[in-house]
């Protein structure tokens, strides 16, 4: 569950439903039009694609590569100051969308492309944490 000190968000409406489906489902989960089939991040009540308002959350590969990241080297929330310096990415799924994870291990071998895997932490009843480490 949640490190001690964690800020951890308190999410509603769609956000909400997004957790809620990972901490479910066991694993990331990415919404996607029930008509054209577009996965999507974040969450939205319709299709930018078809504008359909019909969709489902499904599981993800939670698979992806490296599409941009940051390395802090300061940290204002007290539970991540052991962690310093620490990097957080932007991964590109598989299935299209980004999302935004913090990097599990590591930092020296994080590059843009690198293929990585990405996995759920539940920190409350209604949030979850992405962490993401480089692919085998």
């Amino acid at each position: 569950m949640s490190t001690p000190g964690l800020f951890v968000p308190q999410p509603e409406g769609l956000s909400l439903a997004f957790h809620h489906a990972a901490i479910e489902g066991g694993r990331l989960h990415v919404q996607r039009c029930s008509d054209c089939g577009r996965f999507r991040h974040p969450p939205r009540v319709h299709c930018p694609e078809c504008f359909s308002p019909t969709w489902t959350f499904e599981p993800s590969t939670e698979r992806g590569t490296v599409y941009s990241y940051v390395v802090s080297h300061r940290s204002f929330d007290p539970a991540w100051v052991e962690r310093i310096p620490f990097v957080t990415l932007a991964v590109a799924l598989d299935e299209g969308p980004r999302v935004i994870a913090a990097l599990e291990r590591g930092g020296a071998d994080v590059a843009l492309g690198t293929p990585v895997a990405v996995r759920i932490e539940v920190q409350s009843p209604d949030f979850t944490f992405l962490w993401a480490t480089p692919a085998d």
